[in-house]
Parts: structure tokens; sequence; C-alpha cells
């Protein structure tokens, strides 16, 4: 998440049209985000500052966050009472921030992704960027992790699904077995301890987070954290109208002694589970592992010449 605006020429072109001129992904992308600039001007075009829309998502998803913690009850019996009762009996604002918190979640894994594809189109992980790109690809992980989590608390049968799900794909890791999977699983082994450690990870895997985003922006010469103003709050308008059109519900509560029919799945962070069943376990894990090792090293398989790096370097000077 290079959190950033790119430097413009005169004719509003990237700096970096020599990937540009050569790429016609790259030439494509940049003649939609010139597309986008009509409707809502240079200045609040999201296009061009998905990186600080992901910080301002973050946030929401924060603030919304510890509104929710306050009410929420940590334990096997009363988890799912205290999110129904947030969000049917204080549906003015805690239904509000709960839907908030859902819709605020996706918008930030959305955003991340454009992003992280922006960036990748444009080819600006090669040369002195390598740092931003490498600090960035495990933010995708830390997310994944906590929106799992943030589902399983709510302990409906979407949450049944992900308990049992992410127990049966970590259990395929070596070290892992069926005996330590059921002890979360099944109903006598899950006590409130183990939803208290739930609500522990879910508090800290976005610390680790925020650490992994503030590192990813040290070495960019003019971080972009925050989006334009009329951005950042028409974004938030939009998301405040979905919250009141469509807001969060949850299923049936969980019921270990059945399985669920059907659930209905948030793709965003869910998608490894039903990848999962249509596969293996060893096959989600070996597409994601590979995915990561190669966006890992992308930097170094993938070398700018060196005239377009002394370029870059002049326009966009490394901050020392």
């Amino acid at each position: 998440m290079e959190a950033c605006i790119p430097f413009h020429s005169a004719h509003g072109a990237p700096a970096s049209t020599g990937t540009a001129a050569r790429n016609p992904a790259a030439r494509a992308l940049y003649a939609v985000e010139a597309a986008f600039d009509r409707p809502f001007g240079a200045v609040a075009n999201p296009l061009r500052q998905l990186g600080a829309l992901a910080f301002w998502f973050f946030w929401i998803v924060a603030v919304s966050g510890v509104y929710l913690y306050v009410f929420f009850d940590t334990s096997v019996a009363g988890a799912y009472a205290s999110v129904e009762s947030l969000t049917r009996d204080q549906w003015y604002a805690g239904g509000v921030m709960r839907s908030l918190h859902r819709y605020a979640s996706d918008a930030f894994m959305l955003v991340t992704v454009l992003h992280l594809v922006r960036e990748l189109v444009y080819g600006r992980f090669k040369g002195f960027r390598w740092f931003a790109w490498v600090s960035g690809v495990p933010t995708l992980a830390f997310m994944l992790a906590s929106g799992m989590i943030g589902y399983w608390l709510v302990w409906d049968t979407v949450a049944q699904f992900v308990g049992v799900g992410v127990t049966e794909w970590v259990g395929w890791l070596p070290g892992f077995g069926p005996g330590l999977v059921r002890n979360f699983i099944a109903a006598e082994a899950l006590t409130d301890r183990f939803f208290s450690l739930l609500v522990f990870l879910h508090l800290g895997v976005p610390l680790f987070l925020l650490v992994a985003m503030w590192i990813h922006i040290k070495r960019i010469s003019r971080p972009r954290t925050q989006p334009a103003a009329a951005l950042a709050w028409g974004s938030l308008a939009m998301l405040l109208a979905l919250a009141f059109v469509r807001p969060a519900v949850s299923a049936a509560p969980a019921d270990l002694a059945r399985v669920p029919a059907a659930v209905a799945l948030d793709w965003f962070y869910l998608f490894p589970l039903p990848a999962m069943y249509a596969a293996s376990a060893g096959a989600v894990w070996l597409v994601l592992g590979a995915a990561t090792v190669l966006a890992l090293a992308l930097p170094w398989l993938v070398r700018a010449p060196r005239r377009d790096r002394v370029k870059r370097i002049h326009e966009s000077p490394v901050r020392r």
C-alpha cells in the first residue's frame, strides 16, 4: 500500500511514463484513471489515492470496532446474543456501527488489492521501491486473519463454518492434527476463555497490521495516509448509506450438533475456505504460499533498466 499520489508532468502523465509507454496494461490503466478525473477531479480521484483510502478505511474499522467491543460479551453463551442486541435493540447506533465495521472492512480489502494491482501494472516494485513493495505484501495476510477471526466471533452459522474451516485448514500443516483441531470445534471444548482468546487475536492482529502499514510507508517520499477531504467524507457517507439500506445481520446461531446446509459468505475474507473444500487444504496453502513468495521475489525477478532507475530516483528521491 504505497499511500502517495504519483508525480505528474505538466500534461498529467505519471512519473513512470517509460513503463507506461512499454506496457499496454499501464497505458490502459492510466486512461481509466484519466477518465475518472473528469467526474471526480484530479484531487479526489479514488484510483489515484487507493493507498490513502486504505488508511482511511482502516481507521473507520478501528473506531467502529472499539464501539462494538464495549458491548460484546466474550462468552460462548453471550457472544451471539450480544451481537444480536447491538443489531436489533440498538439499531440506530450499534447496528449502524456493526454494518459500518463490516462494509469498511470489505472496502479496506478491496482498495488494498486494487492498490497492489495498480503498483504492479505501473512497475512500482523495482529499484529503490522494493522496500515499499515487500513490506506491503504481508499486510494482506494480517487483513485476512483479522477478518476471519472477526466472523468467528459472531458465533452464528457463518462463524461455525469459519471455525470448522479454519481449523481444518490449519490442521493440514505439520505439527497440527485431528486432536488439536477438535479442541477448536468440539462443543465440549469451547469455553469462555476460547472466546476471550479470539477477541485478543482480533484486537492484536490489527495492531500488527498497523505496524506493517507504518513500516510500509517509512521509505516513501511524501507518503499520503489521508485521502482528499471530499473523497474521505464521500466514502464515509456511502458506507453509512449502505449500512442503512442493507444492514449487516447475523445468520442463525451456531449449533455444533448440526451442519448448516448453506451459508452466505463474505468473499473478500473467506474465499480460502470454499476453495479448500473444492480442492484441498494443501492446494490452497500451495497457491497462497507460491503467490506470496513470487510477490516478495518480484523486485529481483523483474529489474528496471538502469536509465529508468536513475530517472525515477531523480523524480522521486528517497527520504534519508
